[in-house]
């Protein structure tokens, strides 16, 4: 895959995410334990984008919290609890990096598939894993057992797990299909 479509794929993952997402909230009673355990990289163009637009108070946070990223192609990141979490909220929520956007999602490079694509284990996927496997029952009863048995084990989580489930690029747009007639 060359870098053209490399780029396209992460783009094309991206839209699709977001088209999931559009159909959850996360609940009120979420702790933002995403933002406490989680790495949040940031890629240069995004890095001063976000420096541009957010008070002076939250710019020096940032600048002084973040470090260079181990990634390959970002720029900066935040390790362990971000420091613009206030209460449980995020103070540039509104100009959030892509990977708090994009939260439970994460977007991994597969050497075959140029991609892959996880979903984290948080109170908003524990409702995600619920709705992929009513869309698998359909259409393989072991991934459905096994989905549902990971709800039922899920459903009541209050903090996110290093657990995780992947997602097949293939099934993306039914699942999106069956979220939209839901």
């Amino acid at each position: 895959m060359d870098r053209r479509q490399c780029f396209e794929k992460y783009d094309w993952l991206i839209s699709k995410i977001q088209s999931i997402l559009k159909h959850y909230e996360c609940p009120e009673s979420c702790n933002a334990s995403c933002c406490r355990h989680h790495i949040i990289d940031f890629r240069r163009k995004e890095y001063e984008k976000i420096l541009k637009n957010v008070d002076k108070e939250s710019a020096n946070i940032l600048k002084s919290n973040a470090v260079k990223s181990e990634l390959e192609g970002c720029y900066k990141a935040i390790v362990g609890q971000c420091p613009l979490l206030t209460n449980s909220k995020c103070r540039i929520y509104n100009n959030r990096p892509e990977a708090c956007r994009n939260f439970p999602f994460v977007i991994f490079p597969d050497p075959e598939a140029g991609f892959g694509l996880t979903l984290l284990l948080c109170p908003i996927s524990v409702n995600i894993i619920q709705d992929y496997a009513q869309w698998y029952k359909s259409v393989n009863l072991t991934m459905y057992n096994q989905l549902t048995a990971v709800y039922e084990q899920y459903k009541n989580i209050g903090e996110n797990n290093d657990f995780c489930i992947q997602m097949k690029e293939q099934n993306l747009d039914s699942f999106i299909e069956f979220l939209e007639k839901k």
